[in-house]
């Protein structure tokens, strides 16, 4: 069997675990319904992603009889939904979980990189009860994904510090070697990595940044190194702050409007946001895709950073990559190359789904043919 068959036939099973996941019903060992654990408690408020935080943490789930990897019910409102308990965004865009995000002070009830849709929103103060459907039915998939780093430089040992930046040149397609670049924030040190960054920046002679994270107030706030500095005051950091949503029309119209100012300025550029990893990830996706690079590129370039964070990499932990792949990075490519058959994305033509998608989003020939130019020449 070739290696994209095989893949696609392991994507394939990881769609059908998880929506067998959702119709188990909750039993033990020998097949008998058990006693469901339950919580009840409200909304308190909504975070800043449109996510609705509850009045208990995850200590009061765990005393309550829930697990990371749980499949819950939770139901608000007379409605009743099934989702995965993660400590992290483990599924696709827009599908909702209930979530102990480290950062977060409670529990969050909400939707992968979109937070909830307008009829969930303004609840707080309703009541929310959450039972479990199924103990441990999402466990396989907490595990692979619950990835985890550190902000020591001193735990990374036996990377450059451009790695530990997650900082690197994008190589795909017909990009130009040294003109695009990808890294971390070299704004703010809330990660512990922006000085390596800088000095990446610095190195490379990156004239242009595409921030994808702050916007002008943030930026007003951050101590930041003195490269980074000379970037802002020179006027060549584009600010495009984005939610990882990259089938919203915002996160479009947004993104759309920024790479029509990119050509405008000096090359090369970086692209980046907090992490360099989800909303980075799809730009420079979509940037490689519209240069020319192939399915697999772009694959292999996604999954570096998840080497340069957690040591994850696709020869020591295929199943944890193709976890990644089927659930962050291929939903951005059908949406983006218009196909609904997972399966075609090895085959597709990226320049020209990629230019459609453009020029059919508001982008003239003349400003994708700019865009293309700048990245494809010296």
């Amino acid at each position: 069997m070739d290696s994209k068959k095989k893949y696609f036939m392991m994507a394939a099973t990881l769609s059908l675990l998880m929506v067998m996941s959702v119709l188990t019903s909750c039993t033990d060992n020998s097949g008998i319904s058990v006693e469901e654990p339950m919580l009840q408690g409200k909304i308190s408020s909504y975070n800043e992603f449109d996510g609705a935080m509850l009045d208990f943490t995850e200590a009061d789930m765990e005393k309550a009889g829930f697990t990371l990897g749980d499949l819950v019910s939770i139901t608000l409102d007379g409605k009743t939904y099934d989702v995965p308990y993660y400590n992290g965004y483990y599924n696709r865009n827009g599908e909702f979980l209930c979530v102990a995000y480290p950062s977060y002070p409670s529990i969050s009830f909400t939707a992968t990189n979109t937070g909830l849709p307008q009829e969930l929103k303004g609840l707080e103060g309703h009541s929310i009860t959450i039972r479990m459907k199924q103990k441990g039915g999402c466990l396989d998939v907490q595990k692979a994904m619950s990835l985890s780093y550190t902000y020591d430089r001193n735990n990374y040992a036996d990377i450059s510090d451009a790695q530990f930046a997650n900082a690197r040149a994008v190589k795909t397609g017909k990009i130009v070697n040294g003109v695009l670049h990808r890294s971390t924030t070299p704004f703010s040190n809330i990660i512990s990595r922006c000085n390596y960054v800088s000095e990446y920046l610095e190195k490379s002679k990156v004239k242009t940044v595409l921030n994808l994270a702050d916007t002008e107030e943030d930026i007003l706030g951050y101590d930041m190194p003195p490269y980074s500095r000379s970037l802002w005051d020179e006027g060549n950091v584009i600010l495009c702050p984005l939610k990882a949503n990259p089938t919203a029309d915002d996160f479009n119209n947004r993104l759309i409007a920024a790479l029509k100012e990119l050509p405008k300025h000096p090359a090369p550029y970086v692209v980046h946001c907090m992490e360099g990893k989800d909303r980075t990830g799809y730009v420079c996706a979509l940037l490689e895709g519209l240069c020319g690079a192939t399915y697999e590129e772009m694959v292999a370039d996604y999954l570096t950073t998840y080497d340069n964070f957690y040591g994850v990499t696709p020869e020591k932990d295929r199943d944890v990559c193709d976890m990644l792949v089927v659930l962050k990075l291929n939903p951005c490519l059908m949406f983006y190359a218009g196909v609904s058959d997972e399966a075609q994305l090895p085959n597709i033509d990226y320049a020209k789904a990629f230019s459609d998608f453009l020029l059919s989003h508001g982008m003239s020939r003349q400003e994708l043919d700019a865009l293309i130019q700048v990245l494809t020449t010296n």
